[in-house]
């Protein structure tokens, strides 16, 4: 059976200043590397020895990976790939979070559930990425990476995770908030697609 485990990086200077981080990039905070090592050494207790790693092209996602990694006593190295980066947010890259959510809000008074609400503010920003696309990009990478072994290790971001586990048939559309930093989320290979066994799950020790 092949295991992917899905986390999002570690808290970033750009979430500790509250601001959009898409595409922009930052490096992790005191407490971000704090939570890859800490997630490291859950994972390792829990008896996890990863096959393969791979992670977004960002120095968050790669900084997040190698202390998880180093954590868990492992000696492999993060591949990084641009397919695990996060959404691009276009204008609205490293705007205060306070007025995406508004303007997230504006939508939602529409009923437009959160991934149409992102596609919406998507289609009036011609620089932003629509999450289809990032799901899109979330799966091939995906398939790929199911090919390197049994247990194996993906950082990424929060709604590229959300996109890829909305595509592969999770129940996400009344979201209230985003994956919280070093979450896990594991889906395994069955036949020709994908089972979910847990989304953004803060405290995966229990595996």
């Amino acid at each position: 059976m092949t295991r992917i485990w899905v986390v999002r990086h570690g808290q970033s200077m750009l979430n500790e200043a509250e601001r959009m981080q898409g595409w922009s990039d930052a490096p992790l905070t005191a407490l971000g590397r704090e939570q890859a090592t800490a997630r490291g050494l859950d994972l390792a207790a829990a008896g996890i020895r990863f096959d393969a790693a791979f992670s977004g092209d960002g120095i968050r996602h790669r900084e997040t990976a190698a202390r998880l990694l180093d954590a868990a006593g492992s000696d492999l190295q993060a591949q990084s790939d641009p397919r695990w980066r996060e959404l691009c947010f276009g204008r609205l890259e490293a705007v205060r979070a306070r007025k995406f959510v508004r303007l997230m809000h504006a939508h939602l008074a529409a009923d437009n559930p959160f991934f149409a609400t992102l596609e919406a503010l998507a289609a009036e920003d011609p620089l932003a990425e629509a999450p289809a696309d990032v799901a899109r990009r979330a799966t091939a990478a995906l398939h790929d990476v199911a090919r390197a072994g049994s247990e194996i290790l993906v950082v990424t971001s929060g709604i590229t995770i959300l996109t890829l586990l909305h595509g592969l048939g999770a129940d996400l559309e009344h979201l209230t908030a985003g994956p919280e930093n070093l979450s896990v989320s594991t889906v395994h290979r069955v036949d020709d697609g994908w089972l979910i066994d847990r989304v953004a799950d803060p405290d995966p020790v229990a595996v």
